[in-house]
Parts: structure tokens; sequence; C-alpha cells
């Protein structure tokens, strides 16, 4: 009677590690891990990590979106390497300028928002050494859109020593090195 009462208390046994073990079987989420000894960047940290200052003058810090630069038209399924588009971004640092800004833009700003910066997207043609500014966003220090143009402005040659300068050696420089990287 015992050896019976034995193996009956072991079959129930067996049979509840059964059942634990088919509630177990159910497929779980796995935990999401993120190992790192750095915290996560903020909105802001990851919004000024996007910009590459190219130079800085009396009237603002002049940078690029390293992101944005891209070639121009495509036609007949040929990319046009010597047009090359770029967002750029001015930060306005001229006192004078900024007071003149402020006084435009003074109904749109809200209560003690100044006007901060500008996005524009630019347009290059490497071979001609011309550009043009195709969109002109204003925005305040609170990120609010204060204008907003869009031009079909015909191609200029770029000024000596200033900011297109610049950013027009940077898109030769991107253009070289897609060739580059093409060749190989």
């Amino acid at each position: 009677m015992k050896k019976i009462m034995l193996l009956a208390v072991l079959c129930l046994l067996c049979l509840s590690t059964l059942t634990v073990n088919a509630d177990e079987s159910k497929i779980e989420e796995p935990i999401n891990w993120e190992i790192s000894m750095m915290p996560k960047p903020s909105a802001e940290e990851i919004e000024a990590a996007r910009w590459s200052i190219v130079l800085e003058n009396n009237m603002g810090v002049y940078a690029y979106d390293m992101d944005s630069l891209h070639f121009g038209d495509v036609k007949n399924g040929i990319v046009n390497k010597d047009l090359v588009n770029v967002v750029v971004k001015t930060v306005f640092t001229d006192k004078e300028m900024l007071k003149k800004m402020n006084k435009t833009y003074a109904e749109k700003l809200a209560k003690k928002e100044k006007t901060q910066y500008c996005e524009m997207l630019m347009q290059f043609n490497v071979a001609d050494k011309t550009y043009a500014v195709k969109t002109l966003d204003v925005y305040g220090s609170k990120g609010t859109k204060l204008e907003s143009r869009q031009s079909d402005a015909q191609l200029v040659p770029v000024p000596e020593k200033t900011f297109a300068e610049a950013m027009l050696e940077i898109c030769v420089q991107a253009v070289n090195n897609t060739n580059n990287v093409a060749n190989k």
C-alpha cells in the first residue's frame, strides 16, 4: 500500500511539473538591453551633432547638415554630379541685424522669443562655381517658424571669401570623394 501511495504521489508530482513547463513554453518578449557607459543623448545634443561648423564671422555662425549633401537632378536615370544640394544653417550673432529681424518678425514671435537662425537649401554647380538659395526658413529661439520662402533663383557666381565659397569647396570635395569611390 505504501508503494502504491508513493507511486501515486510521484505521478502527481511529474504531472504538475509538466503543466508548469507547458506554461513556460510560451515565447516571451526578450528584454531590450542597452549596455552603454555613455548616457543617451538628448534631443538638443542629437540636433547639435547633425551640424558641422564651416565658419564664423561678425554676422553669425555658419554650419551645414552633413547628411543633407546630395546630388541634384536625375535625368534619364543619370545623376548630374555637378549639381550638389545641401542644407545650411546660420545662427545670427550680429546685434544690429538681430534687432532689425526682431522688429520685422515681432508679430510672429512668442513672448520672450527672439529671432535666432535660418536654414537654407543651397544648390551648387561645382563645374561652373555657381550657386543659388532654393529655400529659406527663419526660426525663433523657441523653434517658431517665422518665415518660409521658396525661390527659383538662377545660379550666380560664388563670391570670393564668403560662406558660399567655403560651402563650394565642401561640395567639390564631396564630388571628388564620390568619384574616387566610383573609380575603385
